[in-house]
């Protein structure tokens, strides 16, 4: 698990993962801005060059606290969150890999 705090509106990595090693990702992630709260679960799966992303199982409170995308750079798998609004989100995250 990891935990990230950010209070900009600024894209952020909030994960990352060798593609040479792992195939495929599902994460379960809960934010928390103030007393609004969000949580969501995404599954990646990556070709090498290419990531795909669903997102699933949403729950909020209010508004969306941000939304999340993926890129790989170099090898490595990056998993991306971009904050609704600047005030002080914190992300909290499980994941579950499985190797190639």
């Amino acid at each position: 698990s990891t935990a990230l705090t950010t209070s900009t509106t600024a894209q952020v990595t909030i994960d990352s993962w060798a593609t040479a090693t792992y195939r495929s990702a599902k994460y379960f992630m809960q934010m928390t801005s103030g007393s609004a709260y969000h949580v969501i679960e995404l599954s990646l799966l990556h070709d090498g060059t290419t990531v795909y992303l669903s997102q699933y199982g949403e729950v909020r409170t209010g508004a969306s606290l941000g939304t999340f995308d993926a890129s790989i750079t170099t090898g490595v798998l990056n998993l991306l969150f971009t904050p609704a609004s600047a005030t002080v989100t914190t992300v909290k995250l499980i994941r579950n890999n499985i190797v190639i």
